[in-house]
This record gives structure tokens, sequence and C-alpha cells, in this order.
């Protein structure tokens, strides 16, 4: 697929050209499927890219660029970011399943007063016909996760995902990534 090459390029030259302040890993597993990303952030934003194979729904992977903010003023702080993703999806299905969608959205993370090793994280990007182009007509992707800090700088978390994305050859919505999964979050 020409996306990926042309996408793996654009990655590249931004992580490299950027002078970043962190850095974050994160990977979680299920029975048939494997998410990753891989973050770079400096002063209040960051550029990511990732992916998720599963053996019966397909892949995707995507480019965001997310501005956020953090306050942590208090015992338990707050992480908002908003920003875009652009998604390169193929489905496997019977063919015309493949696609490439710009989602807009975003994340929130919220740390427990009094028990700052837990945390809960939703994130949410919706990309509408006009922002969706080849076979895709529209696409949404959620996850939510609980997470638990292991250590200064891992998390381990339960998540549930959903990727639903509508194609225009298909009468009905095709769902990725619909499964809880565990994973890890690296900070470095």
């Amino acid at each position: 697929m020409i996306f990926k090459k042309w996408s793996l390029s654009i990655a590249t030259g931004f992580f490299l050209s950027m002078s970043a302040s962190a850095a974050t890993f994160e990977g979680s597993l299920s029975d048939q499927s494997i998410k990753a990303d891989i973050s770079v952030s400096k002063d209040s934003y960051f550029l990511d890219i990732g992916g998720m194979h599963d053996t019966k729904d397909g892949s995707y992977g995507y480019i965001g660029a997310h501005i956020e903010d953090k306050d942590n003023s208090k015992d338990y702080p707050v992480q908002i970011g908003l920003g875009a993703r652009l998604l390169a999806v193929d489905a496997d299905l019977s063919g015309n399943d493949s696609g490439i969608a710009i989602g807009l959205g975003g994340f929130y993370r919220y740390t427990l007063p009094k028990a700052n090793r837990f945390s809960l994280y939703a994130s949410f990007y919706y990309a509408p016909q006009i922002l969706s182009f080849d076979n895709i007509d529209k696409l949404y992707q959620a996850e939510v996760r609980g997470e638990y800090r292991t250590l200064k700088n891992a998390k381990v978390f339960l998540r549930y995902g959903l990727t639903s994305v509508d194609y225009s050859k298909f009468s009905s919505s095709h769902k990725m990534n619909d499964s809880f999964g565990l994973g890890v979050s690296l900070d470095f």
C-alpha cells in the first residue's frame, strides 16, 4: 500500500526533526489483536504514530498531531489533548474495504485523588464523510482504559477499544478493534 510508505516517511521526518523532550511507547494485546503507539512530545504538543492488527477484522495505522494541557497543581493531575489523526484502514473484507480518513478528537486522563497511581483514560476521534476518502463514508474510534502506575515511568492498563468504519460499498458498518486488551505504557 502506497500510504504505508508515504506515512512512514512523513512520520520519520517529524520524529527526527523534532528535538523531543519526552517519548512514550504504548502497546496492548488481546486474544486476536495487537496495538502499538509511539509518541514524542515537546512542551504542549505531541506527535504520534501507531496501528492495530486484528486477525479477523483487518488493520489500521495512523499519524496524529495534538495539543495537550496538563494540570499538575493538585495531587490528581488532569491531562487533556485535542488534535487530529490521519488514519489508513484495510478491513480484510471482500474488496473495496480500504481507505483514508482524517479523524478529529482528543483524549482525557484523570488521576484519582488520594490514589495517584490509578488513572482513567478515554479517547474519541471522528471522521465525517467530508474527511473520509476512497471507500470510507465515515469512521469513529474510541477507547477507554483503567491505568495503574507500576513504576515512575511505566503503567499497565486494561483497555476496551472500538473502531467503526462505514464503507460506501457495504450496507453496514464494520467494527474493528472491538475488544478488551491488556497493555503497558513506557515513558522515556
